[in-house]
């Protein structure tokens, strides 16, 4: 059985226990996966972190070469897309540590003002004050099916019977009656473009700069 590329097994098994993983990956496979969980969660709690600075982490903490190095942080790159909405959970939930902590900090020093600014915010970035409509009922929702057809009945309209002999003959009945409608002619419009369509000098009399 094939293994599977870093970046799909990262998509698929990034978060999976290791027993899990050394069981279903080659043991240098599973030793990569685990290192790029480790280095994706420190990279998350420190996002200023540039990626030289992740290289040496990665060199000195697990002794992989540069371009070891390099290829891993490459794929936490692409995994931030994947796993974006672990990492909006991340940030929530690390935003609202720092509520608490600039909350308790101004109780402390009996700051009413910061603290009514930190509730504010607080109930503004969770949305506590919305209330919890329990989401629409996407799956009681019944699909209507649509059948093409040429069954005009359908629309409630009366078929006319025999359509396109019908179509002829009022083509052909509607041409003998209007016969200037067969021989239309178009005729080019009386425009004097020279005059309409002269350089900006010539309208202004002024010599090109």
């Amino acid at each position: 059985m094939s293994l599977p590329s870093p970046i799909d097994a990262c998509r698929l098994d990034l978060f999976s226990p290791e027993a899990e993983l050394r069981s279903k990956y080659p043991a240098a496979f599973a030793d990569r996966l685990m290192r790029i969980r480790d280095m994706y969660n420190y990279w998350l709690s420190n996002p200023s972190m540039k990626d030289r600075q992740l290289r040496d982490t990665l060199m000195s903490r697990y002794g992989v070469s540069q371009s070891s190095a390099y290829s891993d942080i490459s794929l936490i790159h692409q995994l931030v897309p994947l796993l974006s909405r672990k990492s909006r959970e991340f940030h929530r939930a690390r935003a609202n540590e720092m509520f608490l902590e600039t909350y308790t900090m101004a109780k402390a020093r009996k700051d009413t003002k910061t603290m009514e600014r930190v509730i504010a915010s607080y109930c503004k970035y969770n949305d506590v004050a919305r209330e919890e409509d329990g989401g629409l009922p996407y799956d009681e929702i019944a699909i209507q099916p649509f059948c093409a057809s040429t069954d005009v009945t359908l629309l409630g309209v009366k078929p006319i019977p025999d359509i396109y002999n019908h179509i002829a003959r009022l083509t052909k009945d509607l041409s003998r009656d209007f016969p200037d409608i067969m021989d239309v002619e178009a005729e080019d419009a009386d425009l004097e473009e020279p005059s309409l369509f002269l350089p900006d000098n010539e309208h202004t009399g002024q010599p090109q700069g």
